[in-house]
């Protein structure tokens, strides 16, 4: 496979010597080169790390998302994460499930103690105000332990 990720160079029009940086996606058609933006625009190496970082997880979640399809839908009670699985990398993983549906059934998935584990690292270290923790805050009974 070519390399299809580009940096895409911008200077500051309105601030001399100010210089920015994308990410993007090279395509090639008919002939022609077209460099697609695909981050926001980055003043430090500390900003495209983040964009970075982003592009990463949105890869593995595709690979996550992939899994299940050639695999088929995890049976109840299987999880799909091995026992060596980090609290933080189930989370990381759970998070980046769109269908809510499917990460709501995943979650419910894990036995017991993975599930308040994973509660627990959620509630204590996650921000539950965004993105998928704020679905989990308003769907996990902590009675039952699963989210409804």
């Amino acid at each position: 496979m070519r390399d299809i990720f580009k940096i895409i160079k911008a200077d500051n029009q309105r601030e001399e010597n100010k210089k920015t940086i994308s990410i993007g996606i090279d395509f090639q058609i008919a002939g022609r080169e077209i460099c697609y933006p695909v981050s926001e625009n980055c003043h430090s190496y500390e900003d495209l790390a983040v964009e970075v970082g982003e592009i990463k997880r949105n890869l593995e979640c595709i690979l996550e998302e992939a899994k299940t399809h050639f695999k088929g839908p995890a049976p109840k009670g299987d999880s799909g994460f091995e026992p060596e699985t980090s609290v933080d990398e189930i989370w990381q993983t759970l998070a980046g499930i769109t269908d809510e549906s499917i990460f709501v059934e995943r979650f419910n998935s894990l036995d017991d103690t993975r599930r308040k584990e994973v509660a627990d690292h959620v509630i204590t270290k996650c921000s539950v105000f965004s993105g998928r923790g704020s679905v989990f805050s308003a769907r996990y009974n902590n009675g039952t332990g699963y989210m409804e």
